[in-house]
């Protein structure tokens, strides 16, 4: 699956807004962004240690108690058994993630998932799923490529962090949410406005960020979409597709969780098809 072309439209927002912040910095203090750079590759160099894991996740290594509980609940998955069992993290901060793979090695665990294998609050069927989509997800998490890209654009995470807490406070202010929801056709103005005075390289300005902001949302969104799909295909082929169809329907919210239980399962009977056909055509040939 090519996740690479949905990933990078949707940082294209990111790129942009953050090459200006760049430029404004270098223009101001070339000290300040030399400095930036230095701690930005560094981060890269060491993202995968265990300072770098630590400062990504709070991550420390799990003691040998926590490991043996989560490698026993994962010896159902075939590709992380014997010499192929990852080392064990437990993350403090799993970036809102039950486990992550940031390498094909390494498997943190969050302190909520844990606690509920140790008291046997989860099936080991539904911990191997949590797992098997971290792994889907490890060729995103131990990219290079995406770490460059989301410590470039830091500075769009901090105005997304802004903004998404400044839509939360408006919700509950009639005043601010009105305003909010206002924002096109302030922008339909200053467009117009733009356009009759001759100003273009305000206009085509207003354009382009019109554009991206009524895009990004679309191209986030086709993002996420993609990463589900990355989470399907290895829990598919770890063979727990019926129990993650389950998963969804216990906590269905609306069609499309209906349709991708439904996919997950028509996946898991071809796949069984497929080992069937092959098995038979084994004893044939025997």
């Amino acid at each position: 699956m090519r996740w690479r072309g949905a990933w990078a439209v949707a940082q294209l927002t990111g790129v942009i807004v953050s090459t200006l912040i760049w430029i404004l910095v270098a223009g101001f203090s070339p000290g300040l962004l030399a400095a930036t750079v230095g701690v930005g590759v560094l981060f890269l160099i060491g993202r995968s240690s265990r300072v770098g894991l630590w400062w990504r996740f709070a991550a420390r290594p799990a003691t040998p108690f926590e490991e043996r509980r989560v490698l026993a609940a994962v010896v159902p998955i075939a590709s992380m058994r014997g010499r192929r069992q990852p080392r064990v993290w437990l993350a403090s901060r799993p970036a809102g993630r039950a486990t992550v793979m940031p390498t094909a090695t390494d498997l943190l665990v969050s302190r909520a998932l844990l606690q509920q294998i140790v008291i046997g609050e989860i099936r080991h069927d539904q911990v191997c799923v949590r797992v098997s989509q971290a792994a889907g997800r490890e060729p995103v998490d131990h990219s290079r490529l995406v770490a460059a890209v989301g410590v470039y654009c830091s500075p769009w995470l901090v105005i997304e962090t802004v903004v998404a807490s400044f839509g939360l406070v408006a919700r509950g202010a009639p005043v601010l949410s009105l305003s909010w929801k206002g924002r096109w056709l302030i922008l339909a103005v200053a467009l117009a406005d733009s356009a009759q005075a001759g100003h273009w390289p305000a206009f085509l300005g207003l354009t382009a960020a019109g554009l991206l902001a009524a895009t990004t949302p679309h191209f986030r969104r086709r993002w996420e979409a993609t990463l589900r799909r990355l989470e399907d295909r290895r829990v598919v082929a770890d063979g727990l597709a019926p129990v993650l169809a389950s998963m969804i329907r216990r906590q269905r919210r609306g069609l499309a969780d209906e349709e991708r239980a439904e996919a997950l399962e028509l996946r898991a009977s071809a796949s069984r098809s497929v080992a069937d056909y092959a098995m038979g055509g084994q004893s044939d040939a025997r």
